[in-house]
């Protein structure tokens, strides 16, 4: 299974864990891969929607129209974007091949000279 799909930029890993936590607007996604503090990955929201269409188009994320947005308000303009089933896939083969990489260089530090 793991196989089937290509590994991720680490930009692409956290949007889809982002969206594994709770479905977000673009501007929300920002934010939260930014609380992501040790990521070292920053978005500009022409790249982060360029990425959710290239998502949109391999099926990973659905993107839909917001019913409210904060405080009761409504703005038909805000996509609130999704991780579907294929995209929880991806995600969890890339966590699996990350954790299999590093199960193989974890050794080399244990018995490294210094």
């Amino acid at each position: 299974m793991t196989e089937q799909y290509p590994a991720l930029a680490p930009r692409d890993l956290l949007i889809l864990a982002t969206l594994a936590e709770q479905s977000c607007h673009g501007y929300g996604l920002i934010k939260q891969v930014e609380a992501r503090q040790d990521s070292g990955i920053t978005l500009d929201p022409a790249n982060l929607y360029r990425v959710l269409r290239r998502m949109r188009k391999s099926e990973w994320v659905d993107e839909g129209v917001a019913d409210q947005v904060s405080a009761g308000s409504t703005d038909k303009r805000r996509r609130v974007y999704t991780i579907t089933k294929i995209g929880r896939e991806v995600l969890e083969a890339e966590l699996a091949r990350l954790e299999r990489l590093l199960q193989q260089a974890r050794p080399a530090l244990a018995g490294g000279r210094d």
